[in-house]
């Protein structure tokens, strides 16, 4: 399997975190099932797991608060996620 790129990933926000945490972090965050959500979210300042959990399974979209905390906590840039490069977009 080649190396994730972590520049940037084009998957939806729920499937960029899961790959993204398996690649950089350990596996305290994770389950057979993915991402372990209230654990993960315990990390994030300002962050309800409920949050966490609309956003990694698409019921809603993910803002721009979580992007810089998930981009914050796992060592990448917001843009790294495609919903916050999109958020830029439609700001310009």
């Amino acid at each position: 399997m080649a190396p994730l790129d972590l520049t940037r990933s084009d998957r939806p926000f729920g499937e960029a975190l899961t790959a993204l945490v398996r690649e950089v972090e350990d596996d305290a965050f994770l389950s057979r099932r993915g991402l372990k959500i209230r654990t993960f979210a315990e990390m994030l300042e300002g962050v309800s797991a409920a949050t966490l959990a609309a956003a990694v399974s698409g019921a809603s979209a993910p803002n721009p608060h979580l992007l810089a905390e998930c981009a914050r906590f796992l060592r990448v840039r917001p843009e790294y996620f495609r919903e916050a490069r999109a958020a830029e977009l439609r700001a310009a």
